[in-house]
């Protein structure tokens, strides 16, 4: 198995079961799946659709920033909502986080998420030396 660097930091959830933050792999850094959750594991935050997307990007940046890494070094981003009718509303807030040229991203509904949350992400990032 190659040589990896768990990730981990308290400016996002920590995980309470079998998965890491994230992982980096050379300049590669994967990680988990975040929803709109607090970083103190207090569940969804309040304030509706837009606070849980900002709040899930919010801990992936975290995560990211952890890793020396940041928001505009992402490469590709998955996005699951429980309304696919929200994409729009997604994208609006989403383009809060990023900017052009815009990562890869597939988005898919999906029938529930952890705690009753709308949105989540994970995303997967190329470090630039």
């Amino acid at each position: 198995m190659a040589a990896f660097d768990v990730i981990l930091t308290d400016k996002a959830p920590v995980p309470s079961s079998g998965y890491s933050q994230g992982i980096r792999w050379g300049n590669l850094i994967v990680t988990a799946g975040y929803l709109g959750t607090h970083p103190d594991g207090s569940g969804v935050v309040k304030g509706g659709f837009d606070a849980e997307v900002r709040q899930a990007l919010g801990n992936i940046k975290a995560v990211l920033e952890e890793a020396g890494s940041s928001m505009a070094d992402v490469i590709r981003i998955n996005v699951s909502l429980t309304d696919i009718n929200r994409f729009a509303d997604m994208d609006r807030v989403y383009r809060e986080f990023f900017s052009a040229p815009y990562p890869t991203r597939n988005t898919i509904g999906v029938k529930e998420l952890w705690g009753g949350a709308q949105v989540g992400f994970d995303v997967w990032a190329a470090k630039q030396d």
